[in-house]
């Protein structure tokens, strides 16, 4: 069963900072609930993350596994790169838009779950992804 799901939020600072931060996959650990390590594994000719390591907590398992990023201007893309323990797919992004000084900040996130879960608990587990993310990325970029 794969689960979707968005969340928005406005943060009080100019885009360039706030894609600085959802791209700097090696620091997500100090901000993002739930990332216990992170690895870039790869980049591209401008330095930007194509792939990392990502080892998750999301109570209901620990996960390890890789993603594959996609950069666009105002944008980080992902999408698992093989089935993982926890996960048999997972496709995510930020996107950011300039609001005169602040950003809106969209973090869409679709998995599907390899773990017997109940539907509820799957819906439940995205939304305190999606909620935490956006609070978080809100509060390290506002510092």
């Amino acid at each position: 069963m794969s689960v979707s799901g968005t969340q928005q939020i406005v943060i009080n600072a100019p885009l360039a900072d706030v894609l600085a931060i959802v791209r700097d996959i090696d620091g997500q650990p100090s901000w993002f609930p739930g990332n216990l390590e992170a690895e870039v594994l790869e980049t591209d000719d401008e330095g930007l993350p194509t792939k990392a390591r990502i080892v998750n907590d999301v109570k209901v398992a620990k996960d390890e596994f890789e993603l594959s990023y996609t950069n666009s201007d105002d944008s980080i893309a992902w999408s698992l790169v093989a089935p993982s323990k926890a996960q048999k797919a997972q496709e995510g992004s930020w996107k950011l838009v300039d609001k005169g000084g602040s950003t809106e900040a969209t973090m869409s996130l679709t998995i599907d779950s390899a773990l017997p879960l109940p539907g509820f608990m799957q819906k439940k587990v995205l939304k305190d992804t999606l909620n935490g993310a956006t609070k978080a990325l809100k509060k390290h970029a506002e510092g």
